[in-house]
């Protein structure tokens, strides 16, 4: 005779196998992970900053009346302050003189005596030295020709020196 198996027992096999089975699916495509780590790291830094100096001394305002042809107005770009600290950086400048455009002024610029070329009104850039101490002097020759004017009225215009400066990457 054949034996009948219990149909409830095979039943409750099959469940437990099905869930089991469903539950190690369920954690494989969860990503859980059954270690985790977790770390800290405390990075502590005493930094000074450098510092860039950039100093420009000028003379006080130059009237252009017409009475002179030329007009000179001297300035000084320095790296050091007066109390002797020392720019930490290298740094780039170039001058630029900003003035409405007029045919009877024209502008030269003298670096230390020698005519220095300009594009626009723009110099091209130079270089100053980190822990040396440099002082660049500068005269701007302001040229006003009445010739070549075209206005009755006389000339008001303000002229503007810039100058633009950036740390150079070390």
């Amino acid at each position: 005779m054949r034996k009948i198996k219990n149909p409830i027992k095979n039943k409750r096999r099959e469940i437990t196998l099905a869930v089991v089975s469903i539950m190690v699916l369920v954690l494989f495509f969860s990503g859980y992970s059954m270690g985790k780590e977790y770390s800290n790291t405390n990075i502590e830094t005493e930094a000074k900053i450098a510092e860039p100096i950039l100093m420009v001394e000028n003379n006080p305002i130059v009237e252009i009346n017409g009475k002179k042809a030329k007009e000179y107005y001297n300035f000084k770009v320095k790296n050091y302050k007066e109390n002797g600290e020392i720019t930490q950086v290298d740094l780039q400048y170039n001058i630029e003189i900003i003035s409405k455009t007029e045919e009877s002024i024209n502008f030269k610029l003298y670096k230390n005596q020698q005519e220095i070329p300009m594009q626009n009104n723009k110099t091209a850039d130079m270089k100053l030295q980190k822990e040396e101490i440099q002082e660049d002097r500068y005269q701007l020759e302001i040229i006003y020709d009445k010739t070549k004017s075209r206005s009755v009225a006389d000339i008001i215009q303000d002229v503007q020196i810039k100058v633009h400066s950036e740390q150079l990457k070390v």
